[in-house]
């Protein structure tokens, strides 16, 4: 049985953007963003064992290094989520009290606007809620958007 070594990563760059179109991507989905260790195949084939180390979590744009050498950077593949851009503060504090009862994480997308993970029941029970205001969309969830992280990191103070 022929089995395929991994590339074994070593060091871990952040980067805010992909400047280089010619590196090869490593997507990810939104719930493993703080998986310890993981070992993925890229876009291009190359098998990849990366593990989390001193970091917190993985986030947009990561850089992966083996040997010195840009091998791929993180991407996190987009997810169909259920949408609901809240009118003013009190429909925002609704919706988010709402999904925090059902212990799902909340991402504020932009403004004032809130996705979640899809789920099949979550979002009948939205939608009855709130009506044609609940979309479905798909939509990269990035720990950064997460109320939790906006919360602990105090992004949106005054």
């Amino acid at each position: 049985m022929n089995t395929i070594q991994p590339i074994v990563i070593d060091e871990v760059k952040t980067a805010i953007h992909l400047n280089d179109r010619h590196t090869d991507v490593l997507e990810l989905e939104w719930f493993e963003n703080k998986k310890q260790k993981l070992t993925r195949t890229t876009k291009s084939g190359l098998v990849l064992e990366i593990r989390l180390g001193n970091l917190k979590e993985w986030q947009q744009g990561d850089q992966l290094y083996s040997n010195g050498k840009l091998i791929a950077s993180i991407h996190f593949k987009p997810c169909l989520t259920i949408c609901f851009p809240a009118k003013n503060d009190a429909e925002a504090a609704d919706f988010c009290y709402f999904i925090g009862n059902q212990h799902l994480p909340v991402f504020l997308t932009q403004g004032q606007s809130f996705a979640v993970p899809y789920d099949g029941r979550l979002y009948e029970q939205l939608s009855f809620r709130y009506g044609e205001r609940i979309h479905l969309k798909d939509s990269q969830l990035l720990s950064n958007q997460s109320l939790r992280y906006l919360a602990k990191n105090k992004v949106h103070e005054n």
